[in-house]
């Protein structure tokens, strides 16, 4: 931050989280605002594992205004990215990669995506990624099993409304956790982004089209 503030987070991209350490706050347990798709039950999962996973995170951001400039690292084993913004977007590109990499039964459709994660892409950069890994994925279920693949994305579009979902619940539990405008604004603008590729998917890859043919 300019303030001379410093965070540091380091996510493990392989870690569990059924068992839950016990001073973590109550807005990460699952009953708290769970989300009406989740098919998790309180007697396997005490908590929202993208809750559990969040909170750290999200305590450091709570007096962190959404609009303040910071200077944002992000290392991975094989390089390391760079980009002068605001704060929202350095917390929306950490959070995106933490609950698409969590335990959460909806979200980890996204898992393969959260691997090869691109941090602070552009929205066709986005689509790109989203509808190529959507095609990888129906290419193994269609080698397992022989299933058409889905080269309509009828399934992608039912997951981004899963996501929509997954994401306005997830923002209730923050609105009881946020004092600040940084962690409410970045869940909206992640349920903003599913909601447009839900609602206008075809745009978004005619836009891209003419790169592929």
């Amino acid at each position: 931050m300019d303030d001379g503030k410093v965070l540091h987070y380091h996510v493990d991209f392989t870690r569990s989280r059924k068992e839950v350490l016990s001073d973590v706050p109550d807005w990460t347990k699952l009953d708290f605002h769970q989300c009406p798709n989740c098919p998790l039950i309180p007697e396997e999962y005490s908590h929202c594992p993208v809750g559990v996973d969040a909170y750290e995170i999200l305590l450091g951001f709570a007096d962190i205004l959404s609009c303040n400039d910071v200077d944002i690292h992000v290392k991975t084993p094989e390089r390391e990215y760079f980009k002068r913004t605001d704060a929202q977007t350095g917390l929306r590109a950490i959070i995106g990669f933490v609950m698409a990499s969590s335990e959460c039964p909806i979200l980890s459709s996204m898992r393969g995506m959260a691997y090869y994660h691109l941090p602070f892409a552009s929205m066709d950069e986005t689509v790109f990624r989203v509808t190529s890994s959507y095609l990888l994925h129906q290419y193994y279920v269609h080698k397992q099993n022989g299933t058409p693949m889905d080269l309509e994305f009828e399934g992608l579009k039912q997951r981004f409304k899963e996501t929509q979902t997954v994401n306005y619940h997830f923002l209730e539990r923050i609105r009881a956790a946020s004092e600040a405008d940084s962690n409410l604004n970045v869940l909206a603008t992640l349920f903003t982004i599913s909601s447009m590729l839900s609602l206008s998917l075809e745009r978004h890859l005619k836009e891209i089209e003419h790169l592929f043919i």
